[in-house]
């Protein structure tokens, strides 16, 4: 790809922002352009989630934009975090629009909460309601009681689990590293919403379990707030003298069984085929072993191993050791989501990940390493790599 990520900007991340989504997305759009040295009347494009309940045209009329020549929407939410970036820059590549603006607004502690099973599910008339608007698979879990990501993500857990026959103190302590490495993290970063909250792997085995095996801790967080990301073509980067990232490959992965989450595909220990890295990696040029950061989307710490795995950088069932010697750390051999995550910095349908790899090339991050590229993903959905401009 021939595009550059220019600018970033966001609001504060609480559980009661006091703020309408709309006045939340300005915000965060005016900042991210501010910090990319631009008028907001350069933006000609905007990209967001399906799920977000602000609309471009919204956008338009409260920045009073004066012409905006693309407007596209990616599907579900975080899926397709990292297909929001490929579709703005290949807007960018066909002359579409030149300067795109990828945003994220929601208020998901004080308004709509995706962790919460009556959004999907509800009694009427003494019959249970499906509401959730997604493929076919949830109509026929939901009504058993299988609702919300966390609970599809245990079966995850579960999988793999008893694929590489870990032990109830294994399968802890892995997990329990990626939480408890994260939350250091996220004590280093003052955007993090629990930045004053330490953990210890004490503190994590003695955390109640939500859905076998998983604990409160492996959970993310449920955040009010908003983000936005300023993207132009590389050529135009070059010339405005800001610290750029270029995006180096971008994509989006779907087959049989994997959306939206993952129940009825053939094996759950395994969330990636082969060839989504494979593609992946191709187009950048590089291999698993040339990356220095990874921003892995955690809904659930469980994400993490999956990632790892996935996508080459270590071999299949090598998570526990990887993770328990402290692999994913800040001198680890892959430091993983060093802002703290979805699990201890904040939830934002993994904007706020791929921020943090961008803050990480600019030399900007509260938690900065060595770092010249970096990989992010959901579970193959979406995928990416940067690099440093």
């Amino acid at each position: 790809m021939k595009t550059s990520i220019v600018g970033l900007g966001q609001t504060e991340f609480s559980k009661n922002s006091g703020r309408s989504e709309l006045r939340l997305a300005t915000e965060a759009i005016l900042a991210a352009m501010a910090d990319a040295g631009l008028e907001v009347n350069d933006i000609d494009g905007l990209v967001r989630y399906t799920w977000d309940n602000t609309t471009e045209a919204a956008i338009v009329n409260a920045l009073g934009l004066p012409s905006l020549k693309y407007y596209g929407e990616t599907e579900f939410g975080g899926v397709n975090c990292c297909g929001a970036v490929a579709q703005a820059s290949a807007a960018i590549e066909a002359g579409l629009a030149s300067c795109i603006v990828f945003y994220r607004t929601l208020n998901a502690r004080s308004g709509v909460r995706y962790g919460r099973g009556e959004r999907i599910l509800s009694e009427e008339d003494g019959r249970l309601i499906n509401r959730q608007p997604e493929p076919p698979g949830d109509i026929y879990s939901a009504p058993f009681g299988l609702l919300v990501p966390g609970q599809h993500h245990a079966l995850y857990a579960q999988s793999y689990k008893g694929q590489y026959g870990l032990s109830d103190d294994q399968f802890t302590d892995m997990l329990g590293s990626v939480a408890v490495t994260q939350r250091a993290y996220a004590n280093n970063n003052p955007n993090a919403l629990l930045r004053d909250k330490p953990l210890s792997m004490d503190d994590y085995r003695a955390g109640r379990v939500i859905t076998e095996p998983l604990r409160i801790y492996d959970y993310c967080l449920e955040t009010d707030g908003a983000m936005a990301m300023v993207i132009v073509s590389r050529e135009r980067a070059r010339s405005m003298g800001v610290k750029a990232v270029d995006v180096l490959s971008a994509g989006q992965y779907i087959y049989p069984g994997s959306v939206p989450m993952f129940l009825y595909a053939p094996v759950t220990h395994t969330l990636a085929p082969p060839e989504a890295g494979e593609d992946l990696f191709g187009k950048a040029g590089l291999k698993p072993s040339d990356i220095d950061v990874a921003g892995i989307y955690d809904a659930t710490s469980m994400m993490v191993p999956l990632a790892l795995e996935d996508f080459g950088f270590i071999g299949r069932g090598e998570a526990h050791q990887f993770l328990t010697s402290g692999g994913n750390g800040p001198t680890g051999a892959l430091p993983v989501n060093t802002h703290g995550g979805l699990l201890s910095e904040g939830y934002f349908h993994g904007l706020n990940t791929i921020a943090e790899m961008v803050r990480q090339l600019r030399g900007e991050s509260p938690n900065q390493v060595d770092a010249e590229t970096a990989f992010i993903t959901l579970r193959g959905a979406s995928s990416m790599i940067l690099g440093r401009a």
